[in-house]
């Protein structure tokens, strides 16, 4: 419960143990036949940050602050083949999902995003084509969100909700 995507970000380093923490953690997710389909590009020098920060929509501007961004890639038939179903998307959600946790766990905080261009980021960082770019995670120490701008400032101030059990838990059948 501790944990949210929020949108402030300081620009404090994060350690490289704590990196480290968090990478691991994403390692040991449970995946489909253990196939492990993710890989993680951990941009954090100024350079290559900057050079991500390109890639990204303008509604994800807020990242720029973060210290840390993952790039976080899968084979789109990189996972378990099992039933023609598209597991790579969820052993990436469950590695992403470890990571997040941990990050709480150390008192920082991670955003996935869906806006920035894959093209972009490919090219950029050198990911091979067969690679798709599932998410893009940032990572770091939670700021000030009144340093944020309007629309996002509100985003933080909304309250987080989420459905009620009742509505998504259907017991015996639908």
């Amino acid at each position: 419960m501790k944990r949210h995507s929020g949108r402030a970000y300081t620009n404090r380093p994060i350690s490289e143990e704590m990196l480290h923490s968090i990478l691991e953690a994403g390692r040991w997710a449970p995946s489909c036949s253990n196939t492990q389909a993710w890989n993680f590009v951990v941009l954090k020098d100024k350079e290559s940050l900057s050079k991500g920060h390109e890639h990204l929509s303008k509604g994800n501007a807020w990242g720029k602050a973060a210290p840390v961004m993952i790039l976080v890639t899968a084979k789109e038939d990189g996972g378990c083949p099992s039933h023609g179903l598209p597991y790579f998307a969820m052993d990436v959600g469950l590695t992403v999902q470890n990571m997040l946790l941990q990050a709480v766990h150390l008192g920082l905080m991670g955003h996935p995003t869906a806006g920035w261009n894959e093209a972009g980021l490919k090219e950029a960082f050198g990911i091979p084509d067969d690679q798709r770019i599932v998410t893009v995670v940032f990572f770091g120490y939670e700021g000030d969100f009144d340093k944020l701008d309007e629309r996002n400032r509100e985003k933080e101030k909304n309250p987080r909700k989420r459905r009620e059990l009742s509505e998504i838990v259907h017991w015996n059948g639908w």
